[in-house]
């Protein structure tokens, strides 16, 4: 390192600013001097020419030498740190040899005061370097003591700043991370999936650990416990768990938290509903009254019409000769004569309706009364007055102001009735355009305007159309918010009830089946047995009733079926490599390739695992048989994921980037690869047939 002449030109600085900071605040705060044993002068000479002359822009700067004895050791107008910053030095700035040499110095046998100091300071300097690819090792020594030298070695991933505190989510997650990262080159793929969506908290262990004589537990001891799916914790075998905590505790001991002594795996909670602080006053009053702590149930032929749909209610014709007519409840089953306006905790209103017989015509009467909610049956509120001999006016009235909407709902569903005559006749209504129909049609009841689409159009329209072509419309707009609106998918994955912005899609996807529903290539597909998309296929499975999951197994619609596994990324997910391998030629990103990987060996083996034979039945994950029946024979594979938009810049697509990414997937043998948006605009195309 010591050098009469200008620096060489070295390589672009792995060790970064960000690393270079934490060190140089690292030694600010360590109990001894930078220079240990030494003085400034002794030990800076191992490393630099103190005589060499520098200039700057302003012209001759002093020597290194000449400033130490100037202002270090004359004046002392210098701190002790005053190295990190002094570009003649090069630490804070310079080549990686230059600062390297500059941590190893520092505990060398000669400079570092006590040997096990200095391997507590190796500890943390390597702690630091890691991330960027440097370490300090112990490569020869000095009477019996160990000279550290600087070797490259393989980046360790995130760096987990100490200390590691219980409630440090942030630091922990990078933990699980780092957890994950060591089960999958180990190939504990089931130990792995299983942290995909977990998370990784400490608490105290609370005495429930149960430890024995002479293993140094305390009152103090902590437990890791991990958090994964409520669906997915019956997977979490004892061996599994062993091989979860035998990565996870030297992980938690290097960073200090060697009081964590156990790993206890629990199940998520369900998702509690978010209730307002004005809960009570918000809640609807109760469908019947509470009396002494029991409930009345309302009479049998009473209709709620603040809960119920006029849809279930027809008017039908006695079976005897009197040709009587009247209300009937096709959901319970039962006749209806008063229709529940308002219901308080003490009084209801009602609406008593009677169908009586005029010459050739049927028409209503109307009846609107309050009930005393008191006591049981139909019993009017009434009010007693003092009887003192004086007269008075008494005027009953039945106020219908508060409930004047649901008032007219049955007025409405009285003047719609076929086979009723109500006085007035039947007003016809004219729409000379789309929005004048759209108003007349607003609040008018369902069954009435879906007779009225089906008069107009024809053919047997029921409401379970509408609301299918209504809600894959929604769906649709769903899923291009969920592309193109950044704020609107992270809004959507901190409500997810598991983590990560694969879990939304999954979530969505299990939602909307139907988007797969008509192949991924154009092949009518569906879920496996009318349930979730993504299931178990190796272990115990729906094959033989645990194991590993695919995010979506499907299979295609015909006389015989066959079997389709989709891994299911994100739309952000890079597609190739950023930087060019050659000029002109992008490879395919880790993730992609990964997940064509994945995909490839799920399929093979759960093809090995089910049956050497050309049909296979499936099974729920209890064993019980569905009576569905696979070709087991070579299934298709997809991998969903990034967008196309990644080859465009500026409303210009990159020929070299979309060529390269067109020739992989062209050249990926049984595996389909489809992009977000390609997905979006099949979607598109189902719902809007364009």
């Amino acid at each position: 390192m010591t050098s009469s002449s200008p620096s060489p030109a070295h390589a672009q600085p792995s060790i970064t600013t960000v690393t270079r900071n934490d060190i140089f605040n690292y030694l600010r705060e360590i109990p001894g001097p930078w220079w240990g044993k030494l003085n400034e002068v002794a030990f800076l000479e191992g490393l630099y020419d103190l005589d060499r002359c520098h200039t700057s822009e302003s012209g001759q700067l002093p020597t290194v030498r000449a400033s130490i004895q100037q202002h270090r050791i004359r004046n002392r107008d210098l701190p002790d740190d005053w190295i990190f910053e002094d570009a003649r030095l090069e630490l804070s700035d310079g080549p990686d040899e230059v600062l390297l040499a500059f941590l190893a110095r520092t505990v060398h046998p000669e400079v570092a005061a006590d040997v096990e100091e200095a391997a507590k300071q190796v500890e943390a300097l390597n702690r630091l370097l890691a991330p960027d690819g440097w370490g300090l090792r112990a490569l020869s020594f000095l009477s019996g003591r160990p000279i550290y030298t600087p070797v490259p070695v393989p980046p360790r991933g995130p760096l987990v700043p100490l200390p590691l505190n219980d409630d440090d989510t942030g630091k922990l997650d990078l933990v699980l991370g780092q957890t994950y990262s060591l089960l999958d080159c180990a190939g504990e793929e089931s130990a792995r999936d299983l942290l995909r969506t977990a998370v990784l908290t400490l608490r105290r262990d609370g005495g429930s650990f149960n430890p024995v004589p002479g293993d140094d537990w305390t009152a103090d001891t902590y437990e890791a416990v991990l958090t994964v799916e409520r669906d997915l914790h019956p997977t979490c075998t004892p061996a599994m768990k062993a091989v979860l905590w035998r990565t996870l505790e030297p992980l938690l001991g290097h960073l200090g938290r060697t009081d964590v002594q156990d790993l206890v795996v629990v199940g998520d909670p369900r998702p509690l509903p978010n209730i307002s602080p004005d809960w009570r006053t918000q809640a609807a009053a109760p469908a019947t009254p509470i009396v002494r702590g029991s409930r009345l149930a309302f009479s049998a032929t009473e209709f709620d019409v603040t809960r119920r749909d006029f849809a279930d209610l027809e008017i039908r014709e006695s079976q005897d000769n009197h040709g009587f007519h009247y209300l009937y409840d096709t959901f319970t089953g039962r006749m209806v004569t008063d229709f529940v306006l308002d219901d308080r905790p003490l009084v209801a209103t009602l609406c008593s309706v009677t169908i009586i017989r005029k010459g050739d015509t049927f028409t209503p009467r109307i009846k609107l009364w309050k009930k005393d909610k008191k006591k049981a049956g139909a019993v009017l509120a009434a009010q007693t007055l003092p009887d003192n001999g004086a007269t008075r006016a008494v005027k009953a009235l039945v106020d219908t102001g508060d409930v004047h909407e649901n008032f007219w709902k049955v007025i409405n569903f009285l003047q719609e009735s076929a086979g009723l005559s109500t006085p007035g006749g039947t007003r016809q209504h004219l729409a000379t355009d789309e929005a004048q129909l759209a108003q007349l049609l607003t609040g008018q009841d369902r069954t009435m305007v879906l007779g009225a689409v089906r008069t107009a159009i024809g053919g047997g329209l029921t409401e379970q159309d509408i609301r299918l072509i209504s809600n894959r419309r929604e769906q649709l707009q769903r899923f291009k918010r969920l592309l193109d609106d950044a704020d609107y998918f992270q809004q959507e994955e901190s409500r997810a009830t598991t983590r990560g912005p694969e879990a939304v899609w999954q979530a969505f996807f299990e939602a909307n089946q139907w988007i797969f529903g008509y192949g991924l290539n154009l092949i009518a597909c569906e879920s496996i047995d009318d349930g979730k998309l993504e299931r178990m296929t190796t272990g115990a499975d729906i094959f033989g009733g645990s194991g590993k999951r695919i995010d979506a197994i499907m299979r295609s619609k015909g006389l015989i079926s066959s079997m389709l596994f989709c891994e299911i990324k994100t739309h952000d997910t890079e597609l190739l490599a950023r930087t060019p391998y050659r000029a002109g030629v992008y490879q395919a990103s880790k993730e992609l390739g990964g997940g064509v990987a994945q995909v490839q060996k799920t399929a093979s083996k759960a093809q090995q695992h089910i049956s050497r034979e050309f049909l296979t039945r499936i099974y729920e994950d209890d064993g019980t048989p569905t009576g569905v029946e696979l070709s087991t024979t070579r299934p298709r594979q997809v991998v969903v994921i990034g967008s196309l938009r990644e080859f465009t810049h500026d409303g210009h697509v990159n020929p070299e980037k979309i060529s390269s990414f067109e020739l992989y997937r062209t050249s990926i043998q049984d595996v389909e690869i489809i992009t977000f948006d390609e997905l979006y605009q099949r979607a598109y195309f189902i719902v809007e047939d364009r």
